[in-house]
């Protein structure tokens, strides 16, 4: 150093060194970039055919999370706990779909909070391509996902896609109640 400057060779020095190290950071970054979508779906796998609540569970903790958020309707529970005919639920659910992640968990809570027997639930969980498993998209004529079908014996009453009107419970309701008046 000569009276307080850098000589060339240490400026030369400098920037080689500053160019290692953005190169390194930039390394780093992408490293991660690139690991971050395999960690995140590592938890996660396409599920297909019937499955059961634990098994969503399982799969996608994000379930837990909204179901143990969730606080359903009291009128909506009400009312499911009181219902006395035997109703059977199909939900047709998408591990990889935002609106299965984002309404199924209300459904899941609002049927643990009413605990009836006379409720009988099956997850039948769809693949991205909404072709398998073909047999039950087939029977009951699929076409998005999720889809809750309402069924008294083998008769569809109702249904609630993709996204229910208002809370998923109490979409439930209107159908179940709506099933009812044509009974009368």
């Amino acid at each position: 150093m000569k009276d307080g400057n850098l000589t060339e060779d240490t400026i030369q020095k400098t920037e080689i060194l500053m160019n290692s190290a953005r190169r390194f950071v930039f390394a780093v970054i992408l490293g991660f970039g690139l690991m971050w979508p395999a960690a995140s779906k590592a938890q996660q796998q396409d599920l297909t055919g019937p499955v059961t609540k634990e098994e969503i569970l399982a799969n996608d903790r994000i379930y837990k999370i909204y179901i143990d958020r969730y606080e359903p309707d009291r009128e909506a529970v009400e009312y499911l706990s009181a219902y006395r005919d035997s109703v059977q639920l199909r939900v047709f659910v998408g591990s990889w779909c935002r609106e299965s992640r984002k309404y199924i968990p209300g459904l899941m809570k609002t049927l643990e909070v009413v605990g009836s027997d006379n409720i009988d639930i099956q997850y039948i969980a769809v693949d991205h391509q909404k072709k398998l498993p073909k047999s039950f998209l087939n029977k009951f004529d699929i076409k998005y996902i999720p889809s809750v079908l309402v069924l008294k014996g083998t008769t569809e009453v109702g249904r609630i896609e993709e996204k229910p009107h208002r809370l998923i419970e109490t979409d439930l309701v209107q159908i179940l109640d709506a099933g009812n008046e044509k009974k009368e």
